[in-house]
């Protein structure tokens, strides 16, 4: 029952990063300090994967999509994603370098 417990516990600790995928910033384990579900609601379902530039400040400079993987080819749903990923905010710090890059999926469902 403790095992049980435990495995639960981890999965929602590690949940909130879970669309975090790789790069530099999961490298350094900077934070991302704006509360995330990457998960949006449109009338389009599927998933896309942007590769984002955070600078020191912790602001998202750049959101790029990447085509491998992603199923969205609505250009207004992908815009909506793109504006979304700009507001993150993530750790200050000036002994970060000048940019992180980190990976990221993004889900978007029907109500």
């Amino acid at each position: 029952m403790k095992a049980i417990v435990i495995l639960v516990f981890i999965g929602f600790s590690t949940f909130s990063f879970s669309q975090l995928l790789d790069g530099t910033l999961m490298d350094e384990a900077r934070k991302m300090i704006s509360v995330s579900t990457f998960k949006l609601i449109d009338n389009n379902e599927g998933v896309a994967f942007y590769q984002l530039a955070v600078n020191r400040n912790g602001e998202v400079t750049s959101a790029t999509l990447l085509s491998a993987g992603s199923t969205i080819v609505s250009t207004p749903t992908r815009m909506k994603m793109r504006n979304y990923l700009m507001t993150l905010k993530f750790e200050e710090g000036m002994y970060y370098p000048e940019f992180h890059h980190v990976r990221v999926k993004v889900t978007t469902s029907k109500r």
